[in-house]
């Protein structure tokens, strides 16, 4: 009756630390949530020596035609240098996929904003943008940042490539989806010059 009693008595005590641990957990899920809806430009970091290359380190990745190019800093004119990625972290919505991965959003406009995700092309490695419908069928994440939050990562890796076309020299995104130096995605007879790259986080001002 003794040890009966006290198994009751300790119930709520037991309740009530489970409650308070879940609070805390939902507290510090909302907090890193919070942290990663933090809009950020992804500016661009090379570690190669080669003629060219300051034609991707120090820019930032801009958006235009439903792809992802590296451009200048301040891209004045979206329609020819591409909107400037102003990106942040949330989950993708699709109940299909368990776990729901962490997908990147950027705007892509201004005027009138316009939210779309940046995915990888399951059949070309392209980095591209567009809404649910155009990105669902591809790889939309998971999407995060290294340990200390400075760098992007996709599915937990910086297989990120900068590929760049011979003849308007501008340079694409491309993620290496079989880690062999985009083998069998980036073909063609005129020989395209490619280099790893990182993407880096700068935070945006808060307005």
């Amino acid at each position: 009756m003794v040890i009966g009693l006290m198994i009751i008595m300790a119930i709520p005590t037991i309740t009530g630390t489970a409650q308070a641990y879940s609070a805390q957990k939902t507290q510090e899920d909302r907090k890193k949530e919070e942290k990663r809806m933090k809009k950020f430009y992804i500016d661009v970091g090379c570690d190669a020596e080669f003629r060219g290359v300051e034609n991707i380190r120090g820019h930032r990745v801009v958006l235009r035609n439903d792809r992802v190019y590296l451009g200048p800093t301040e891209a004045t004119n979206p329609s020819r240098d591409g909107y400037v990625a102003e990106a942040f972290y949330i989950e993708y919505p699709d109940s299909e996929r368990n776990p729901v991965p962490l997908g990147l959003v950027s705007q892509t406009r201004a005027e009138p904003p316009l939210l779309n995700w940046i995915y990888v092309d399951k059949e070309t490695a392209e980095l591209k943008y567009g809404n649910k419908t155009q990105s669902i069928e591809h790889m939309v994440g998971p999407w995060d940042w290294t340990k200390d939050e400075s760098r992007i990562t996709f599915t937990k890796k910086q297989l990120f490539i900068a590929v760049e076309d011979p003849r308007s020299k501008v340079w694409q995104l491309y993620y290496d989806i079989d880690d062999d130096g985009l083998a069998k995605f980036v073909t063609g007879k005129r020989r395209k010059r490619m280099v790893y790259v990182d993407l880096n986080r700068t935070e945006m001002p808060e307005t």
